[in-house]
């Protein structure tokens, strides 16, 4: 019966308007709203209350305590990094932001065989980035503004980036000369029907935000060469699209592929 009165016209229209003013307004939040055909479209949407993206100062400035922090959803990471840690000398992160798994990762892995760490990020962020990494001296761990700076790296790890993109990893890789052997991608958002651009609220700014489709994700991949070693579920990340139950996830994907 509450279900039924929720879906009342009059009563789905207000239940709209009070959370579009929360969506607009509230900070330290992770909300998503709406179904578009493009990520201009999402853009467009927008509120004119927050910027949109990570590329300014605020959106830059977050997530530091998670270089201190290892969260459950990373251990499938670590467990396929240490596994391939003698295949892996140069490490390409992208979405990395001020290089946080650098720092996490480092208090458990072995980083020994590693030389080189380059996280591929927005200006604003690389900018923080580096500072951040001369105050922690880390001399191994560079930044980078392009995704082609991944010609001749071994491993491409992207964790929570991905559905930040309107292009498909695929066709990147495909243009590089020498792919890396080993990609890891992790807290992605598959659907395992539909694929969806939705619009996100991180608190700071607004994001277009991409859910694709489980399969083609993995085909696309597979079509230039890449194998399926392994998929798990992140069952702590789920995304509620507001009013759109069909396209909304319980729980995001974690991917291991390796190079034939």
């Amino acid at each position: 019966m509450l279900q039924n009165l929720k879906s009342l016209p009059i009563i789905l229209d207000l239940r709209k308007i009070l959370f579009e003013s929360k969506f607009s307004s509230d900070i330290n939040v992770n909300y998503f709203r709406g179904v578009y055909r493009s990520f201009e479209e999402a853009r467009l949407s927008s509120p004119k209350t927050k910027p949109v993206g990570y590329d300014n100062t605020e959106a830059a400035g977050l997530y530091k305590e998670r270089t201190r922090k290892i969260y459950s959803t990373d251990y499938p990471v670590l467990f396929w990094m240490d596994k391939f840690k003698l295949d892996i000398k140069k490490v390409f992160d992208f979405g990395g932001h001020i290089g946080i798994h650098y720092y996490s990762f480092s208090k458990i892995l072995d980083f020994t065989n590693i030389e080189n760490w380059t996280v591929c990020d927005v200006q604003s962020v690389v900018e923080e980035g580096r500072i951040y990494s001369e105050q922690k001296n880390a001399k191994d761990l560079n930044f980078v503004t392009d995704i082609q700076d991944l010609e001749d790296q071994d491993l491409f790890l992207a964790s929570g980036s991905l559905q930040y993109l309107d292009w498909e990893l695929h066709n990147k890789l495909s243009g590089l000369k020498k792919r890396p052997k080993i990609l890891i991608i992790n807290m992605l958002p598959l659907h395992n029907s539909l694929s969806t651009i939705t619009l996100q609220s991180i608190g700071t700014s607004f994001c277009p935000y991409y859910i694709r489709n489980e399969d083609d994700f993995i085909q696309g991949l597979e079509s230039i060469g890449y194998e399926l070693l392994d998929l798990w579920s992140n069952e702590e990340k789920k995304c509620n699209i507001a009013f759109e139950k069909e396209r909304s996830l319980n729980f995001y994907r974690g991917l291991v592929f390796h190079l034939r």
